[in-house]
């Protein structure tokens, strides 16, 4: 068995194939190991258009949500104030 090819130290600049390869190599590993956990066949592209669009679902509806959170807040604060104030007015009224 020969030992496996390795890039001697290359000079500043010089890139070297072997290690570009591997990492390459690597790289596309981990990608289809991470989108087949995730369900993704990413030779099929219709799969993957598909995951695309339920993430811009998802994205859609956790702006609307923050949308929908923020309104609701604006509401009871302006309910409590309005509270507060009406409040504030009779009070004033009955010490007249």
């Amino acid at each position: 068995m020969t030992p496996p090819a390795q890039c001697p130290h290359p000079p500043e600049g010089v890139r070297c194939r072997l290690a570009e390869d591997a990492a390459d190599a690597a790289s596309d590993a981990a990608v289809r190991k991470t989108f087949a956990i995730l369900g993704v066949d990413v030779d099929d592209p219709a799969a993957v258009e598909e995951f695309r669009r339920g993430l811009r679902v998802g994205q859609t509806l956790q702006r609307a949500f923050d949308k929908g959170l923020l309104v609701a807040v604006g509401v009871i604060t302006a309910a409590l104030m309005g509270a507060f104030w009406l409040g504030l007015v009779e009070k004033l009224r009955r010490a007249w």
